[in-house]
């Protein structure tokens, strides 16, 4: 289940387009990566683990970009 749940919040966050929704969007996403980071941790490094990275780092960015904006 997490593993489609943080892709699917991930996914919505990318495509809002309310500004009002967006924040609360990027923190849905964020923590359901961060679940699943903590359930990978003693699996060492996969592939998954690279994509939950950079998911959480376009977060951040677009976050930040709304921030600005």
């Amino acid at each position: 289940m997490y593993e489609s749940n943080w892709q699917a919040l991930y996914s919505a966050a990318l495509s809002e387009n309310d500004p009002n929704r967006l924040y609360g969007k990027i923190e849905a996403a964020q923590s359901a990566i961060r679940r699943r980071l903590a359930q990978l941790e003693d699996a060492g490094t996969s592939r998954e683990q690279e994509q939950l990275d950079r998911a959480l780092h376009s977060l951040f960015t677009l976050n930040a970009r709304r921030r600005s904006a």
